[in-house]
């Protein structure tokens, strides 16, 4: 449970900075692109929504992974390296949603290229969003357990 709540969290929050840092927030959505129409762009709502059900869904594989591990260092480097691949091919199924606005010959690959890598700010959000998993899953983990009586 603490890796769900843990990964879903800290990959909501690194996916929500790193489009708005990339595309900005205008008043007609998220996208801040001359080519991309008010009609066509997402709202910052279905954005928002979009996110948050692929990090619940990312969530969910690592604590299918915390319920299959033991405590210990082998499942907190599985967890680690589960968070960072999620991370990255998240960005490449964010930046595909896009694929209609920019054309649509782009190889898999190349909507996450073209639009969201960032030298500094993607690996930047890869440390600070896994230092924030790994954080928020050693806090719970010192929560105490209810029993129910």
């Amino acid at each position: 449970m603490n890796l769900t709540v843990a990964g879903a969290t800290s990959l909501f929050v690194a996916f929500a900075a790193h489009e708005i840092s990339v595309f900005g927030i205008h008043g007609y959505g998220i996208i801040g692109l001359a080519n991309c129409p008010p009609s066509l762009c997402p709202q910052m709502a279905a954005v928002l929504t979009g996110l948050a059900a692929k990090s619940i869904g990312a969530g969910l594989a690592l604590g299918l992974l915390g319920a299959l591990l033991p405590m210990g260092p082998a499942r907190l480097r599985a967890a680690a390296t589960l968070w960072a691949v999620q991370y990255l091919w998240g960005l490449v199924g964010i930046a595909s949603a896009y694929r209609s606005n920019f054309g649509t010959t782009w190889r898999w690959w190349e909507p996450m290229v073209e639009l969201l890598w960032r030298p500094v700010l993607t690996p930047a959000l890869l440390i600070v969003g896994l230092g924030m998993f790994l954080g928020v899953d050693r806090l719970l983990a010192r929560q105490p357990r209810r029993t129910g009586s």
